[in-house]
């Protein structure tokens, strides 16, 4: 209680929490299964650690890790086997493979809060994925993530985290 844990980053913090407690609370899931949904999410998010979550490797590593936590915890949710939670998790991140991080004038207010939505009903999305084609995936959950991490190395710079790049380059501020 009290304490604010931007998981797994601050531009990418509302993802998990939004979608866990929207199932949950739908589901009827008591607050310790939705605690245990969470614990699920971080054990996804430090396979993501050692590639890094900052959008120094694009956004894809914020907005992507936060939605594949998400969906595993969601699978966790709908109990899920382990295969189908991995899938669940794989399967939004592959998803977002090269999303730039192009943060306009610095800030995370566009496009992040509006990725942050998107990504947490990819997630929903990702989980009924996992729910029909598990056994017939052709992607590896660690390859996903090697993926993840090469595209964002392959990423030019000022579409990584610079604000040069990308939405940040071309918005004007009018509609």
């Amino acid at each position: 209680p009290g304490t604010i844990v931007c998981m797994p980053t601050g531009g990418a913090s509302g993802i998990v929490p939004a979608a866990v407690y929207r199932i949950g609370e739908r589901l009827g899931k008591s607050e310790t299964e939705q605690e245990n949904a969470l614990l699920v999410a971080g054990l996804i998010g430090a396979f993501y650690y050692p590639t890094h979550y900052t959008g120094a490797i694009g956004c894809q590593a914020e907005i992507g890790s936060a939605c594949s936590m998400a969906a595993a915890a969601l699978a966790e949710l709908h109990g899920m086997e382990l295969d189908q939670i991995e899938y669940a998790a794989e399967v939004a991140m592959e998803h977002h493979l090269g999303l730039t991080c192009d943060p306009v004038r610095g800030l995370v207010q566009i496009p992040c809060i509006e990725r942050n939505a998107v990504a947490a009903m990819r997630a929903i999305n990702a989980l009924s994925l996992a729910n029909f084609l598990t056994y017939t995936r052709k992607i590896s959950f660690d390859v996903v993530v090697n993926t993840m991490y090469e595209t964002g190395r392959d990423l030019f710079s000022k579409y990584r985290e610079t604000g040069e790049g990308g939405l940040a380059k071309y918005y004007t501020g009018k509609k």
